[in-house]
C-alpha cells in the first residue's frame, strides 16, 4: 500500500507524464485520403492514415503512417485560414492527366491548415467529394 509521502511524491512525475501525453495527441490525426495521391512527390494509396507532425515555426515534418509502417514523410507549412473548421479533410490538386497531389490538411477545432508544395493565402484545391451510399458516380 502506497503511503501519502510516496504519493506525494510521485504525484508530479504523474502529472508530468499525463501533460505529455496530451501534447503528443495534439500533433497526431487520423485522416482518410479518398484518392490515391502524392505529397511532395512521394505517392500515397487512398487509404485510413494516422498523420503527425513535429512543428518548427512555421514548417512541419509530417509523416505519414499506416499501423506501424511509416509510408511517408514530406515538409509542410503551418497557415492560418482564420476559420476554425468543423472536421478533418484533405484537400488535392488534380493535374492535367489525373493524378492528385495533397496540397492541405485540415484539421477539426483548428485554424491553421499544413499546407504541402506552394503555399499560397487561399487554397486552389478541391476537396474529396462526400460520397453518397447506393449512388453510381459512373
Amino acid at each position: 500500500m502506497a503511503s501519502k509521502k510516496d504519493i506525494k511524491r510521485f504525484a508530479p512525475l504523474l502529472i508530468v507524464c499525463l501533460m505529455a501525453g496530451t501534447v503528443f495527441a495534439k500533433n497526431r490525426r487520423t485522416v482518410t485520403l479518398a484518392y490515391p495521391a502524392s505529397v511532395n512527390g512521394t505517392p500515397i494509396a487512398a487509404g485510413v492514415y494516422d498523420v503527425s507532425w513535429v512543428s518548427h515555426s512555421p514548417e512541419a515534418t509530417v509523416t505519414f503512417n499506416k499501423g506501424k509502417n511509416v509510408i511517408a514523410t514530406a515538409q509542410g507549412k503551418w497557415m492560418d485560414r482564420s476559420v476554425k473548421y468543423d472536421r478533418d479533410s484533405v484537400m488535392y490538386t488534380t493535374s492535367p492527366d489525373g493524378s492528385r497531389a495533397i496540397s492541405e490538411i485540415r484539421f477539426a477545432g483548428m485554424t491553421q491548415v499544413l499546407v504541402f508544395g506552394e503555399p499560397s493565402s487561399a487554397p486552389q484545391s478541391r476537396m474529396a467529394p462526400r460520397r453518397t451510399p447506393g449512388r453510381n458516380d459512373g
